[in-house]
């Protein structure tokens, strides 16, 4: 399971990278007070990871994830809704994501606010599926 994990990480960093956000964290972020660079997007993985059986679908393993996007608040501690709009759009054109490894798909968006050290926080939660043909390589 190991190598499922690492394909699904490697598959949505680089689907990340087309949003133009230069700083991403792979399951946790360090823990930000300098408001400096602006935006940043940690990639989550829950803890299950259901396997198909295989047959009944194309797909091995079913499992969610998370993208959690930071985008810095006003000098006045209120969002800044232009920035976050703009950035949460790009992150939902980017479904459904698709190459040799995943999909990912049904994308939902939950406003999670302030977290308190300068960022406005917001999560897209979307499934995950890996497809067979990943073990035939």
């Amino acid at each position: 399971m190991a190598s499922t994990l690492y394909n699904i990480f490697n598959s949505l960093a680089k689907a990340v990278k087309a949003t133009g956000v230069e700083h991403v964290y792979l399951v946790n972020r360090p823990k930000l007070f300098d408001t400096s660079m602006g935006s940043f997007v940690v990639i989550l993985l829950p803890a299950r990871l259901y396997r198909d059986v295989k047959g009944n679908t194309d797909f091995l393993v079913s499992t969610a994830g998370t993208f959690m996007i930071g985008t810095v608040a006003k000098k006045d501690g209120t969002p800044n809704i232009k920035a976050q709009t703009e950035l949460i759009q790009k992150f939902m054109d980017l479904f459904p994501i698709s190459d040799d490894y995943i999909t990912a798909s049904h994308p939902q968006i939950i406003m999670r606010g302030d977290d308190e050290t300068g960022y406005q926080i917001t999560s897209i939660i979307f499934d995950i599926r890996t497809k067979i043909n990943q073990y035939l390589k």
